[in-house]
């Protein structure tokens, strides 16, 4: 048990000494104002469209699924 919080301890203070180091994390924010984080790596590449969740659109449309994997390639 001893051991468990002293790993807790320290895990827990490499990140809040380490955790400014990385920078704030992308956020993609929607139009009724709610945020998500940016996807990790791109799945599909939208060259004729625009990325929607985890796929591409036509660009004049409008997505309404939450980020997902792919990205615009433009």
């Amino acid at each position: 048990m001893k051991l468990a919080a002293i790993a807790t301890a320290l895990v827990l203070t490499a990140l809040i000494l380490l955790g400014p180091l990385a920078g704030p994390t992308p956020m993609f924010i929607y139009t009724d104002g709610r945020a998500s984080a940016a996807p990790k790596a791109c799945c599909k590449y939208c060259t004729k469209g625009k990325a929607c969740g985890n796929t591409c659109i036509a660009r004049w449309k409008t997505c309404h699924r939450p980020p997902g994997c792919a990205c615009d390639a433009w």
